[in-house]
């Protein structure tokens, strides 16, 4: 089995290529496998395209003119791609349909974890992603420095829940922000069980949450369409939120605006932060990394060298950014 990294982890096994997350149009010839639906993940490809199905709902639903040839995966099934390498696709516990690839070279004896965007921990709608061991880890590493530590999301559900409900009494408009994919939802479900409220939502946001409801789930949400009156709670995309909005949503709704966003990253845009993502936080990975218990680690996304540092120093397990087959490939 060969690896070689351009913008995306490219694998060559038996005369069959194999693409995962890749981000441009390339060899018609090699497989796509695509981790979850985040528009920074995918590319519009007429290539044998795999993922999971709630993935090809959330694709369908979000790219336009789809040229994708998709196969269906399923979580816990193994596949064969060739004579000698078995896939196996995993729950990432990221957002709805996310996806880990665990692969069996039967050949040379190795497996391989390639985790995509991942998060270990149970959220109130997803299962967290549980490590298996293998020889070779290719490991998301987006909050791999020490200063992000992530508290435990369900008190910080409660602690958050109580201050609302005494802002909902003072007829305040609550805003809270996410991601529309996936933190939106959660934002959603939160909202319904903590609160016992139907939100309105923004147009993205709505059509996302009615892709999770065909699979499954429960979402309680009404359209934003000039309907202030029908809901003091307001979930938006976290791009949207700055000073100008605020005060446009407390000029058109006549309320006094209280406004949260819900992310890992260290920013409040004129909020107030809540720190609660869907990836892993920098002890999560370690722990991640120490169960898998690989015999090299490539290490993508965000802080991909020192994170590979901290793994040779605390774990002593050889790990490299995964540039390094950039340069010359294995």
């Amino acid at each position: 089995m060969q690896f070689n990294f351009t913008n995306f982890l490219e694998i060559k096994k038996d005369s069959k290529k194999i693409n995962i997350d890749q981000t441009r149009v390339c060899n018609l010839d090699a497989f796509s496998f695509i981790t979850h639906a985040h528009s920074d993940h995918v590319c519009n490809t007429p290539q044998k395209t795999f993922a999971t199905k709630e993935t090809i709902d959330l694709l369908n639903l979000s790219i336009k003119n789809s040229r994708f040839d998709f196969f269906e995966l399923e979580y816990d099934k193994k596949i064969k791609i060739t004579d000698n390498l078995i896939l196996e696709t995993l729950n990432a516990g990221h957002i709805l349909g996310s996806s880990m690839f665990y692969f069996q070279d039967l050949k040379n004896g190795k497996d391989i974890l390639y985790t995509g965007d991942f998060n270990r921990h149970s959220t109130l709608l997803l299962k967290g992603a549980k490590p298996i061991t293998a020889d070779i880890l290719f490991l998301e590493t987006t909050f791999g420095k020490p200063e992000f530590i992530f508290k435990n999301r369900n008190s910080i559900y409660y602690s958050l829940a109580k201050k609302i409900k005494n802002e909902l009494l003072e007829n305040k408009l609550i805003i809270l922000a996410g991601y529309s994919l996936g933190k939106n939802q959660e934002i959603i479900c939160f909202v319904n069980n903590f609160l016992d409220v139907t939100p309105l939502v923004d147009r993205k946001t709505y059509d996302f949450s009615k892709v999770y409801n065909q699979n499954g789930y429960n979402l309680k949400f009404e359209l934003l369409d000039h309907n202030f009156s029908l809901s003091n709670i307001l979930i938006l995309p976290l791009s949207l939120i700055n000073r100008d909005l605020l005060n446009s949503l407390r000029l058109q709704s006549g309320k006094n605006i209280c406004s949260y966003v819900m992310t890992g990253w260290n920013y409040s845009r004129s909020s107030n932060l809540i720190n609660i993502s869907d990836h892993c936080d920098h002890n999560s990975l370690l722990d991640f990394v120490d169960e898998v218990n690989p015999k090299v680690v490539y290490t993508m996304h965000g802080f991909s060298k020192s994170f590979a540092k901290s793994i040779t120093t605390r774990l002593g397990i050889n790990a490299y950014p995964i540039n390094i087959l950039r340069e010359k490939g294995l």
